[in-house]
Formats: structure tokens, C-alpha cells, sequence
């Protein structure tokens, strides 16, 4: 479960955020880093409680070199389906804005059949949100601050929702929220509320908040702010530039993984 949404700020600013709930109450990022594109590993366990078990699969979210912006949150998972982080990966990789993101999410769930899910997404000129239920998209442009959460909003409730006890309070919540923010620091201040107890946009249920991602594009620049651990724990968050175009380099990608917050850093993979 996961609570994601983008906002426009003044001038070519604009930020996508998540916070990623996880069945257990710690987990270790695995990275995708090269000089065009940037992503947190997703995976298929997401509510399993044993790390040796964790199976690794597309991007749960990520930034490209174009200045596009993707992530997504989980509505149903489906055994024997594509993972629809796969789908944060495609649109990353053959989008360079967000019509030609969401189009190769269009046709590639149209082959592909995959578990249900919700996309966002952002660039310099407009945003959308990508419902995907098996081969079926629906293509939602947003023309302002806008949040999801775990379930479809345009596509509606189905009897196979995974979550039906605290999606629409944290969805109402960081909508609330979100619609008010005109800074970084309000998303910071997003990710941690807890509007609702321990149901709020930070998640203490059977879910934990694992990790709280903000991606802010300006001027040209992606700058990923991360804490890895429930947000409102005080724990420290990093803000990373990410190297794309000609700041690529292996010495930029090792620095940007050493300073990247986990617990083993050997968890971390840069592509050959």
C-alpha cells in the first residue's frame, strides 16, 4: 500500500511524491542508475514478511534524463500477471513526457496482462494518472495538485480490492493536503501527518512506512529527497541530485549510492 501524487510549483518546478508501505517494518532499496535514467527497484513480495523471499521487479518509482517523473501504489496483485511496476519501468524508458509515457503503458498492458494498479506521473507541461486493471488503462489527465492512493478512482471499486480500510481516508488526506501545498516542505510535512492515526498518509497498520521518496524537478535539475523509515520518526532525510546527461559519471553514480539511506549497501546495483 502507498500513498503517491504530483503538484505543480511557481515557474518550471514540480514534484512527484510517495511514501511506500511494506508488509514488514524495514527494507533495504535496490537501485537502477545510468545517465538517463533512475529508479527504486520495485518488487512482487511487497507484503511478504521474509527477506529472503523478496523477488525484484520493474520500478515502484523513478525519474528519467527528459524530466519525467513516475510512480505508482498497489490495487490488486494477481498471481501469474505482470507486476505493474514493470509499467512505472515502461513508461520511464520509452516516455519522454507524460503522453508518450502513458501510451506505452496503454499498449503494453494491452499485451501483457497485468496486476491492478495506479500510476502518476508528471513532466514541465502536464500530469496524469494511469489506472490499470489487467489489460485494461484509463488515462486521467490531472490539471492539478492530485493524490492516489490504493484504489481506482475512475475505474471504480471492485470486490477484489486489496485495501478497503484505509485507502480513502489517506486518499481524502493527502488530497487535503496536497491541494494546500506551495512548497518541498509541505510534501515533507505530507508524508509524515498522520490525519487519521495510525491510518494516516504515514501508515503504522498491518503496513509500515518504509521509505518517504519527494523527486522535485527545476531548472532543468531531478533532486530526489529520501528517508528511508517512517517519516515521522524524526530519522534523517537526504536530498541527492541525481547525475543525469553529462553529470553521469562512476564516480557520481558511487557517490550518489553511498549517500543513498539503507542499512546494507550492498543491496544496491548500478546496471554494467
Amino acid at each position: 500500500m502507498c500513498t503517491t501524487g504530483v503538484v505543480r510549483f511557481a515557474g518550471d518546478s514540480y514534484a512527484l511524491f510517495k511514501n511506500k508501505d511494506f508488509g514488514r517494518t524495514h527494507l533495504d532499496d535496490r537501485l537502477w542508475l545510468d545517465a538517463r535514467l533512475f529508479g527504486v527497484l520495485g518488487m512482487t513480495t511487497w507484503a511478504g514478511d521474509d527477506p529472503s523471499k523478496d523477488e525484484y521487479s520493474g520500478f515502484s518509482v523513478g525519474a528519467n534524463a527528459a524530466g519525467l517523473l513516475v510512480c505508482d501504489s498497489n490495487v490488486v496483485t494477481l498471481d501469474g500477471l505482470v507486476n505493474y511496476d514493470v509499467m512505472t519501468e515502461v513508461a520511464l524508458r520509452e516516455g519522454s513526457d507524460v503522453g508518450s509515457a502513458a501510451e506505452a503503458v496503454r499498449r503494453a498492458c494491452a499485451e501483457h496482462e497485468t496486476s491492478w494498479g495506479n500510476l502518476v506521473m508528471i513532466d514541465g507541461r502536464s500530469a496524469a494518472s494511469v489506472e490499470i486493471r489487467g489489460r485494461e488503462t484509463c488515462i486521467v489527465p490531472l490539471d492539478g495538485p492530485s493524490a492516489r492512493s490504493n484504489h481506482h478512482v475512475v475505474l471504480g471499486h471492485h470486490e477484489l480490492q486489496a485495501d478497503t480500510a484505509t485507502t480513502e481516508k489517506r486518499l481524502a488526506s493527502a488530497q487535503r493536503q496536497i491541494s494546500a501545498a506551495r512548497s518541498i516542505d509541505d510534501l515533507f510535512r505530507l508524508l509524515e501527518s498522520h490525519d487519521d492515526g495510525a491510518t494516516g498518509v504515514c501508515n503504522h497498520t498491518d503496513l509500515n512506512t518504509v521509505y518517504s521518496y519527494v523527486l522535485h524537478r527545476t531548472a532543468g535539475r531531478t533532486v530526489l529527497h529520501v528517508l528511508q523509515g517512517r517519516p515521522c520518526s524524526g530519522a534523517a532525510r537526504v536530498s541527492l541530485e541525481i547525475p543525469f546527461g553529462a553529470e553521469f559519471s562512476p564516480a557520481a553514480a558511487e557517490a550518489f549510492l553511498r549517500d543513498y539511506p539503507t542499512a546494507f549497501t550492498a543491496n544496491q546495483a548500478i546496471p554494467a
